[in-house]
């Protein structure tokens, strides 16, 4: 059976959604994680790792896509293949999909689909395609120059809805410097402003 482990810090869904697997007769759970301290714990607990990651874009207050290129550096360490990584989100913005498919995602499935599309995601990984339903769509190049990794932490946030303090908070940095961050991504999108980063 193919092995799944699921990253999501809402318990009630992870639990739906592995039950709902198993019951397919075709997956089995190798673990579940609910924070980024959680999911490396899993990671560094598994072996073999399992062939499929399930993924939230938050984790506990974190930025979860963050986890992506700390799973590539472990992969690399243990000399084994990466996992296919599904990115499971209530989040459908053209940004964030951009976001976790340049990290290394293969597959990007808002958590308003119905059930079958994760399976549908998980049959395109395995056969070594990436899966995003058509209207998501994303450009192949964005038209401004490329953000940090910091930039993108923080675009990321702004997206979902949080305010200077509250990014601050959670990346564990000044509000000021949130707000300097913010200038430089303001010119190297185009936008002036939240609301327009915000509908980019």
């Amino acid at each position: 059976m193919i092995s799944i482990a699921l990253i999501d810090d809402h318990p009630l869904l992870t639990n739906a959604v592995g039950s709902w697997l198993c019951a397919t007769g075709r997956f089995v759970i190798a673990g579940t994680a609910e924070t980024l301290a959680g999911a490396r714990s899993l990671m560094a607990s598994l072996d073999p790792l399992p062939q499929i990651i399930i993924l939230d874009v938050s984790l506990g207050g974190k930025d979860g896509l963050s986890f992506i290129p700390e799973l590539k550096e472990f992969c690399v360490k243990r000399k084994v293949p990466l996992p296919g990584i599904l990115v499971c989100t209530m989040h459908e913005d053209p940004f964030l999909i951009q976001r976790a498919m340049d990290l290394g995602a293969a597959a990007y499935v808002p958590k308003s689909a119905v059930t079958g599309e994760i399976v549908d995601a998980i049959d395109a990984i395995l056969a070594g395609n990436t899966y995003i339903k058509a209207k998501y769509k994303i450009r192949e190049h964005q038209p401004w120059p490329a953000l940090t990794r910091r930039e993108n932490e923080i675009a990321a946030l702004v997206k979902q809805s949080l305010s200077a303090r509250q990014i601050a908070k959670r990346l564990n940095i000044s509000t000021r410097t949130v707000e300097t961050h913010l200038a430089h991504i303001y010119v190297k999108t185009g936008t002036s402003s939240r609301e327009e980063l915000f509908n980019l």
